[in-house]
């Protein structure tokens, strides 16, 4: 009884961890929205205001945005948070956080079934609720936070609809699967893989399963994948995912046709067998996977794109490691079942998310956290069965200095270090123009300054009927990307110096390296102050760096 409580106790207690590390300054780190979440912000204000995206489109499956198409879920999901808390930072990544932390209780249950290990389970849990690589994801407006949640459930009520005959589990499993089609685009390839490996695994078990609830499933997934399937060759269905392909990819095929210019004076018997595209894609597809394999990426430095990771910590801790490389190795020498099932996610994840140009991507390999977290809980568990007072405290010690850094290097360094990708100073200049917009004819945009319209339009809350009828959009490039050019005074364009200094009563936005000398600022927006460490041979220097982000000129009255 006492351990049962105890048990009890840890769990509940792992669960309110990982509830306050999801929530805890929420809106104020990271510190500042990036443009996928001002987008996903104001087009679910949109919906909410007027039923109508930012293009006034009426309810959309799909939602486009600069250069791509969102799905629909997370958008949709938004607007709940947005009418009880308005519109900003924290409602716009609420779902995120919200069914980030449902995701850890889900998982806890989900590996207690799975394995009937109860220690295992809450292990792995711990893990979880303080993994960085799910911590950052819950903490921003990341569709892959919900689709891991969906996924987690769906496999779980179809595992108790399996074993223990419970109705109408099966039926909300496939829902789970299908809902998370419609979250993430990779997991459009992902989601019907996972569900077809979850139903074979369980396939002996499923044969019992009642007529009428198989024909229901079928029926409403059909319902639920029609606006799928007859979007699937649209704007926003497989189009969409062109230039991510490797096999469609102009940034991958390039370096591919590159290699084949070198060869022409080669005899083509030779040339076509092995350097024909096909092969070529092939051989950069195998190299796709071998980039998975990287330890750096994992558990070092983590992602090296600004809004993925926080740069000096890997996805997951360092001491996850050997652990991880322990717990494979149980799982291959004792072949339990679940192990090989989570062998198959990890396979499958890797191999979709290989089939994408940018490797490794922690967004789009960001299924690998359950199933490695399990391989890391199995190796923790290994090493406290040996009873080796002497492991488990080096265990113990190493992993209590990783937290330490790991927190650390979040709360402190990475909201300044990283405030440019995160466009923290987009807010205040919103604000500014907004307090001050009455003041002037026109208000400029110098595309070279790198201000993103759905900033100003998401902290302004610029009216979506207005906006709606007034936004002028530029022509479509070859990737697709098509951005603000004008709505009400604002213009979002190339700067003519000559000229545009000549017009009166307007305000330029810019940045300080394309202000020119004759045109002083009005106002200076800056990024926080952070200290720059650099060595000369083997002299240290060090001083600190306050980066303009934007400039504000004005001409003549």
């Amino acid at each position: 009884m006492k351990a049962k409580k105890l048990h009890a106790f840890f769990l509940i207690a792992v669960f309110l961890i990982a509830f306050l590390l999801r929530f805890y300054k929420l809106g104020e780190i990271p510190s500042g929205l990036y443009q996928d979440e001002t987008a996903i912000g104001y087009n679910a204000y949109s919906i909410l205001e007027t039923g109508k995206d930012e293009r006034g489109q009426q309810f959309p499956i799909y939602f486009r945005s600069f250069g791509d198409y969102k799905l629909p879920v997370y958008i949709y999901a938004t607007i709940i948070p947005i009418k009880l808390f308005g519109l900003n930072e924290f409602t716009v990544r609420f779902p995120s956080a919200f069914f980030g932390f449902l995701t850890v209780p889900v998982f806890y249950f989900l590996v207690k079934e799975l394995t009937r290990d109860k220690k295992l389970a809450l292990v792995a849990t711990i893990l979880l609720a303080v993994n960085p690589w799910h911590l950052h994801y819950s903490r921003a407006a990341f569709e892959v936070s919900i689709s891991l949640f969906l996924f987690l459930s769906g496999f779980y009520l179809l595992h108790q609809a399996s074993f223990f005959k419970r109705r109408g589990l099966f039926l909300l499993g496939t829902i789970a699967f299908i809902i998370g089609l419609y979250t993430y685009n990779l997991t459009r390839l992902f989601a019907p893989l996972l569900y077809l490996v979850t139903i074979w695994f369980f396939r002996k078990n499923l044969t019992n399963l009642a007529k009428k609830e198989i024909i229901l499933t079928a029926v409403c997934s059909i319902v639920l994948l029609i606006p799928f399937l007859t979007t699937l060759v649209e704007n926003g269905g497989i189009s969409s995912a062109q230039g991510t392909i490797i096999s469609t990819s102009a940034a991958v095929q390039a370096p591919l046709l590159e290699l084949r210019s070198y060869l022409i004076d080669l005899p083509q018997s030779f040339v076509k067998p092995f350097f024909n595209m096909t092969a070529l894609t092939l051989w950069q597809y195998l190299s796709n996977i071998a980039s998975y394999l990287s330890v750096p990426f994992f558990f070092i430095f983590g992602s090296s794109h600004g809004n993925h990771g926080i740069g000096n910590v890997g996805q997951f801790y360092l001491f996850e490691l050997p652990l991880i490389i322990l717990g494979l190795y149980k799982i291959v020498k004792n072949r339990p079942p679940w192990g090989i099932f989570l062998m198959l996610w990890t396979i499958i994840t890797v191999l979709v998310a290989a089939l994408t140009r940018e490797v490794p991507h922690a967004t789009r390999s960001f299924f690998l956290i359950p199933s490695m977290i399990v391989f890391s809980a199995l190796g923790v568990l290994t090493i406290l069965g040996w009873r080796k007072r002497l492991a488990m405290v080096v265990l113990a010690v190493f992993t209590i200095y990783n937290l330490i850094y790991y927190f650390t290097s979040y709360y402190a360094r990475f909201p300044v270090f990283y405030a440019k990708s995160w466009r923290s100073q987009d807010k205040n200049l919103s604000l500014y123009l907004k307090e001050n917009e009455d003041k002037y004819d026109r208000i400029v945009f110098d595309k070279r300054a790198g201000f993103i319209y759905t900033s100003l339009i998401f902290y302004q809350q610029f009216n979506p009927d207005e906006f709606q009828k007034e936004a002028v959009y530029d022509s479509a490039d070859s990737e697709n990307f098509s951005f603000l050019s004008r709505v009400g005074k604002y213009e979002f364009r190339d700067i003519d110096w000559l000229t545009d200094l000549k017009f009166k009563n307007s305000l330029i936005i810019t940045g300080s390296n394309y202000q020119p000398a004759n045109a002083p600022a009005i106002k200076t927006f800056s990024y926080p102050k952070r200290p720059i460490v650099i060595s000369i041979k083997q002299e240290i220097l060090q001083y600190p760096v306050e980066e303009v982000a934007y400039v504000v000129i004005e001409t003549e009255k």
